[in-house]
């Protein structure tokens, strides 16, 4: 299935939770029941324990930032489409553990720094189909919390 350009994959019974769980605005991911440890990607058994017993669960959608690069596609093709735009891709990893390969908006690369905290957000691509992205997470200190340090 392709939407806007995007080819989507198929759903199964591995890659539904990664795929559909946007639209509760939490990601879910593949845990094993037996150690507790996340399957991600998902795999049909356990990479520690090899139990094939998993559950899918929640995860908080924070972490940090680990690496990310910047992609213009007109660099790569002189055929391509001269309005698009760079596009920063991030690794980030979550407070589970879990490492994602996620687009990254609303920042510009100069202001990015390994460990700054980001958070997943969805984009819905239609039908069953939510996309996660990440940001940057605001620290937001409230004034009355902020303390003059002497």
């Amino acid at each position: 299935m392709v939407h806007d350009q995007r080819a989507l994959p198929e759903l199964t019974d591995l890659t539904a939770a990664h795929w559909t769980s946007g639209a509760s605005g939490r990601l879910s991911v593949r845990r094993c029941v037996h150690c507790l440890r996340w399957s991600f990607p998902p795999s049909r058994c356990c990479r520690h324990c090899w139990s094939a017993d998993f559950t899918v669960e929640p995860v908080t959608g924070k972490g940090v930032l680990l690496t990310w690069t910047e992609v213009n596609d007109q660099e790569r093709s002189p055929r391509s489409d001269p309005a698009a735009q760079p596009y920063l891709v991030a690794v980030v990893e979550l407070e589970e553990g879990i490492r994602l390969l996620l687009g990254l908006t609303g920042t510009e690369p100069g202001a990015l720094r390994v460990d700054t905290p980001i958070r997943l957000y969805f984009e819905h691509l239609g039908g069953d189909f939510w996309l996660p992205f990440a940001e940057i997470e605001e620290l937001e200190l409230p004034e009355d919390r902020l303390e003059a340090v002497s």
